[in-house]
């Protein structure tokens, strides 16, 4: 057995008691800011929950849009520093909770946004947060990954501090119940690629491979099913969280730096964008004989038959989203991204691109 060690500092709760378990923590603090958008935190009945609960001293940022940009974390650090808040629930999919994560940084340290980016360390301590996931597939409430949208350079900065883990994460599959279909499979999808890719990621350990492979197993399972329950949005839940965990340690892979760029310039739901992608992945990994792959077909032979059935949900292929030329950009981006050093396979742009058909 190779040399590994894993982290994981973030305390779950995964209970029907949803509301005490809140209120206990909530309890120990003074001023309460609620990071959020504009939309689930209302529809969802949350807002009312947390009045209710806090009475006093709430103070709500509500302007976390989908891929939360420089400028907003910016804006919602001197929101919670203005509001002397002493904790952060972050409520909502990844974008909420990964720019409540930034925000926690930049409500105690008053600098721009690159330059706390490139530092070793915080100067000071950030905002304790409560995440609370209202999707099945980010994983981010119990991971340091805070991704942001830098709209003028067309591109995603995980901005990555050791310092930025949630303290809490708690888990109440009822909120998936609030998602339209196409954005709860997306996320399902998204959940699926982060255990799929941190599996086959060169950071993968034994650890990983155990969460990674028992991620898997629940999704596959669950997406098996005639129709899904409610214990069936309980266990992708759970299963998100445990990809995150993956996550946290293998990191993502080509696949993710692909995503990236159909997300950015094509406005693709991120889980979405990594399905339409996945087939290409596939190819990819059986073209390159990549053993592992190989492996984990064993563990799961029916994988990408059961994947195969929800291809009819998202129709598009990537030769019918871009052209040549942005098929030539999508592979230059995604090369010169972190994540496709941890890629278990190397190719040229050129190779790259003639698994898209150019």
């Amino acid at each position: 057995m190779k040399n590994f060690s894993f982290y994981s500092p973030v305390k779950v709760i995964l209970s029907d008691n949803f509301k005490d378990e809140l209120e206990k923590i909530l309890n120990k603090y003074k001023n309460i800011a609620l990071i959020c958008g504009k939309n689930a935190a209302y529809k969802t009945g949350f807002v009312d929950l947390l009045k209710d609960t806090v009475k006093e001293s709430l103070f709500i940022f509500d302007e976390v849009e989908e891929n939360p940009s420089i400028n907003t974390v910016i804006k919602g650090g001197k929101f919670v520093r203005q509001n002397k808040c002493d904790l952060i629930v972050a409520f909502g999919g990844g974008s909420s909770l990964d720019a409540a994560k930034a925000i926690s940084a930049f409500a105690t340290n008053n600098k721009g946004f690159y330059e706390l980016l490139s530092v070793n360390g915080l100067p000071n301590p950030t905002i304790p947060i409560v995440a609370i996931p209202t999707t099945c597939g980010t994983g981010s409430e119990v991971n340091h990954y805070a991704i942001i949208t830098d709209y003028e350079k067309k591109d995603k900065i995980n901005f990555a501090k050791e310092e930025c883990f949630p303290k809490f994460a708690i888990l109440n599959h009822e909120y998936l119940n609030f998602l339209n279909e196409n954005t709860l499979y997306a996320t399902i999808f998204d959940a699926f690629t982060h255990a799929f890719e941190g599996y086959l990621s060169k950071r993968a350990n034994p650890f990983s491979d155990m969460v990674a492979t028992q991620s898997i197993k629940i999704i596959l399972e669950n997406l098996e099913k005639e129709k899904l329950d409610d214990s069936s949005l309980k266990n992708f839940l759970y299963a998100s969280t445990l990809a995150g965990i993956v996550i946290l340690h293998t990191g993502t892979t080509l696949l993710h730096a692909l995503g990236y760029y159909l997300t950015n310039h094509k406005s693709i739901h991120h889980g979405m964008a990594n399905f339409i992608l996945l087939p290409n992945y596939i190819e990819m990994l059986e073209h390159k004989n990549v053993d592992k792959y190989y492996a984990l077909k064993k563990i799961f032979p029916n994988m990408v038959d059961i994947l195969n059935k929800y291809r009819g949900m998202f129709k598009e292929k990537v030769d019918s989203i871009l052209n040549e030329k942005e098929l030539s950009e999508m592979c230059e981006y995604a090369l010169n991204k972190k994540n496709a050093e941890n890629t278990l396979f190397s190719m040229d742009k050129k190779e790259l691109m003639s698994f898209f058909g150019f």
